[in-house]
């Protein structure tokens, strides 16, 4: 099954013929488009998820190798935060089934502004390097909006979801899971939802400490320049191909905001 589809939000994204059995769709918080965020976080990551562009990265002190080298992973996801992760569509499911669901679930929730900072994730006890992200502040109040939504997305999307391949669930399983997150991947096809969700936008690759230092020292001054997140949208991104980078296909306003 084949589908071509167009990215809304800008006159220069190119059609794509969509092979339906091997492309990926995610629900992800990204910030507004063309908001000072959106530009910052692109940039950084040093390619543009809405039109596909490359990007020049900044030039960052202390990094122990280029910008561009420590950012392959994320730079391939676009700027974002998981709401639901990328999954292939049931072989019954459609993109218009897609649009709707994600349009009945923004109705539901309120934008909201989230207030974020920089922190070294997922370490392991500091048994491997953890990856920077932007993550709320503690205590920050539209954390529980952001969670609300994303259990949501993970509950009203997951009709529409292809169970994963034996390959992608021993990928999962090479992973130092707890038996709560295996409990999660086996009935929702990923690790990290509801009481095991952490809202982050990833902003490198796995660093060893002195990167990550250089990437938070570079990011905190602008964190504060740029104040707090809008969350006012949900974004669905779409892989084409598998290992292709994501594209920003489609937004749909929060409750108050359409």
């Amino acid at each position: 099954m084949s589908s071509a589809i167009g990215m809304n939000g800008t006159s220069e994204a190119p059609q794509l013929a969509l092979d339906l059995s091997v492309a990926r769709f995610a629900i992800y918080y990204a910030p507004p488009a063309g908001s000072c965020w959106w530009n910052e976080g692109s940039r950084w990551l040093g390619r543009d998820a809405i039109t596909g562009r490359s990007l020049n990265a900044p030039q960052v002190p202390g990094l122990s190798r280029a910008l561009h080298d420590l950012t392959q992973d994320p730079r391939r996801y676009g700027l974002h935060a998981t709401l639901k992760a990328p999954m292939r569509l049931a072989p019954q499911a459609h993109l218009g089934d897609l649009s709707g669901i994600a349009a009945a679930v923004a109705a539901r929730h309120a934008p909201f502004d989230l207030t974020v900072h920089t922190d070294v994730v997922d370490t392991d006890n500091g048994k491997r390097p953890g990856f920077v992200a932007l993550r709320p502040r503690a205590g920050a109040v539209a954390a529980k909006a952001v969670d609300a939504l994303a259990a949501d997305c993970v509950q009203a999307f997951d009709a529409l979801r292809a169970p994963p391949t034996d390959a992608e669930l021993a990928k999962r399983h090479a992973q130092p899971l707890t038996s709560r997150q295996r409990e999660l991947l086996a009935q929702w096809g990923y690790p990290y939802v509801f009481d095991e969700f952490r809202f982050h936008i990833t902003l490198s690759d796995r660093v060893d400490a002195n990167d990550a230092a250089a990437i938070t020292d570079w990011w905190q001054p602008r964190v504060q320049a740029l104040g707090p997140m809008r969350v006012d949208s949900l974004a669905l991104f779409v892989q084409p191909s598998p290992g292709a980078p994501f594209l920003l296909h489609e937004r749909f306003a929060l409750g108050e905001a359409a």
